[in-house]
């Protein structure tokens, strides 16, 4: 059946409905990818965020510890606390830093392929 208003005002309104679907659908997508793309602060922001992963699950693995060797009855001595914390401490300060490169770098590349992966920045 042909609309009665001609083939032109069919393909006009039909031109109108996807622009429209397109500013409601896409354009909302397209800006929180741009404003990702563009935060100066979004690698800090993973940064931390990974630091406070590494550091929560290292403060479980140490609660878990702990209730395990109480469960076997077992007493650490003052030096052997000590070195469990020196061991903890340089293991946990090496997976927050390794995990805090590792979320910078990723991030950054992240961002440079939203943006279709520019020319590196200048130094």
């Amino acid at each position: 059946e042909l609309d009665p208003n001609g083939p032109v005002t069919s393909l006009a309104a039909l031109t109108r409905d996807q622009w429209a679907n397109y500013i409601s659908t896409f354009v909302p997508i397209e800006n929180q990818l741009i404003q990702y793309a563009t935060d100066p602060l979004a690698a800090s922001n993973a940064m931390a965020e990974a630091s406070q992963d590494v550091n929560t699950a290292f403060d479980a693995q140490t609660a878990s510890t702990d209730r395990r060797l109480r469960g076997f009855g077992i007493q650490l001595s003052p030096e052997e606390q000590n070195a469990r914390k020196r061991s903890e401490g340089l293991t946990r300060s090496l997976a927050d830093v390794s995990a805090q490169n590792t979320a910078r770098s990723l991030t950054e590349r992240r961002q440079m392929s939203v943006l279709g992966n520019p020319a590196p920045k200048g130094v």
